[in-house]
């Protein structure tokens, strides 16, 4: 699921709209109603209660009756409790005062409890609320003509982010101390082969950041792939994930996993929209995603032609497998933090204790979950995935 998010400055965050009213007497016959949204003064942690309240005056000279006010919910925000006889009507939520009758130089006040959700791109946390209705007429404003933004002074609006930090994981990709790239680069394999590279990619999923007994979810699932890697300068850039948002603290880790768990693995394509990480990489006749892809040529004589195909496609619940990096991560609110690692392919094909090795020369391809040749890929994942 892809999703890109977002934090802004705290000088935007907090803002209380109703527009000034420049009338400087009464206006006989009327009533002139202001709306306003009382300041707050600190950011609600994500999942946390906010109290809002919408206060409106009566400048007078009339008592104005008749009166509705409605507050529009923006999806930052699910309403808890509503208060002051305010009910609950449509999607989305829109929250309605009705029946009102305010004197003049009289304000009332109008409060409803709402959870913060995480600020996601294109999801946003202003509270919009209006006078909708009244019985008497208003000298400077005209009920129900728009909240999008204040304009008017029986408008309001207040915008209240959440403490969220940004959290970005970035993977570069080598073989032994030298860069991965594609195409041109041979690369020194055991037993005087060599190999050069073509394809290298694979799935993290169920990414959490920990803290004490409990964690927070970062990221479901992101597709890491190095196919457009052809230079240097582009493996020192890494391939990053989506920025995802987290509670600021101090964290005691990291957890994800390498490939996709039992329940991610159970999906098929179709379960997923054009261009989200999983829907594609989709082996069928396992019943399984491809958890990581390895694909290149061998020369195996050597004669430097290259001309021994390598493809090593790995799926399949028993290989996948979950990571733990124990490391203090601290996240400040409206910070961004990168999460460092560095993936070895030569560690991915040879154990660096045994010296034992995938042997190009037994088997060039691998198109089953229970092969050999994928299972000793697996098992070698932990060694080849460290974090900075």
């Amino acid at each position: 699921m892809k999703h890109l998010f977002y934090i802004l400055p705290l000088s935007i965050v907090l803002f209380a709209g109703a527009c000034k009213n420049n009338d400087d007497e009464m206006q006989p016959g009327k009533a002139d109603l202001e709306l306003s949204f009382e300041p707050i003064a600190e950011k609600p942690e994500i999942g946390g209660l906010v109290t809002f309240q919408a206060n409106l005056y009566n400048r007078g000279p009339l008592t104005a009756d008749g009166v509705t006010l409605e507050n529009s919910v923006p999806e930052g925000y699910q309403v808890e409790d509503v208060g002051n006889g305010g009910v609950i009507t449509g999607s989305p939520a829109v929250i309605r005062w009705s029946g009102i009758s305010i004197q003049a130089d009289e304000t009332l006040s109008f409060t409803f409890t709402a959870r913060a959700e995480k600020p996601l791109e294109g999801i946003d946390f202003t509270q919009r609320a209006q006078v909708v209705a009244s019985n008497q007429a208003d000298p400077d404003s005209t009920p129900n003509n728009g909240a999008d933004s204040p304009k008017e002074d029986d408008e309001a609006a207040l915008m209240l982010l959440p403490r969220a930090g940004e959290v970005t994981l970035n993977f570069k990709a080598f073989y032994g101390p030298d860069p991965l790239v594609m195409f041109d680069r041979e690369y020194a394999y055991e037993d005087n082969m060599a190999i050069k590279m073509q394809l290298f990619q694979f799935y993290i999923s169920k990414v959490r950041l920990l803290k004490g007994s409990g964690e927070e979810p970062l990221t479901d699932v992101g597709l890491i792939s190095f196919a457009n890697v052809y230079t240097d300068e582009e493996a020192a850039a890494g391939i990053s994930t989506v920025p995802g948002v987290l509670p600021p603290g101090t964290y005691t880790g990291i957890e994800f996993g390498f490939g996709l768990d039992s329940v991610l693995n159970a999906t098929i394509p179709p379960d997923y929209p054009l261009g989200h990480p999983l829907s594609e990489n989709y082996w069928e006749a396992a019943s399984s995603y491809i958890f990581f892809k390895f694909e290149g040529n061998a020369d195996l004589e050597p004669n430097g032609d290259f001309s021994d195909k390598l493809t090593f496609h790995v799926g399949g619940n028993s290989n996948y497998r979950k990571l733990t990096f124990d490391r203090p991560i601290t996240i400040e609110d409206e910070g961004a933090v990168t999460l460092q690692f560095n993936i070895d392919l030569h560690k991915m094909l040879v154990d660096q204790n045994t010296g034992e090795y995938l042997d190009f020369r037994q088997v060039t391809q691998s198109h089953s979950n229970e092969s050999p040749s994928a299972t000793f890929m697996a098992n070698h994942i932990q060694e080849a995935i460290e974090m900075e």
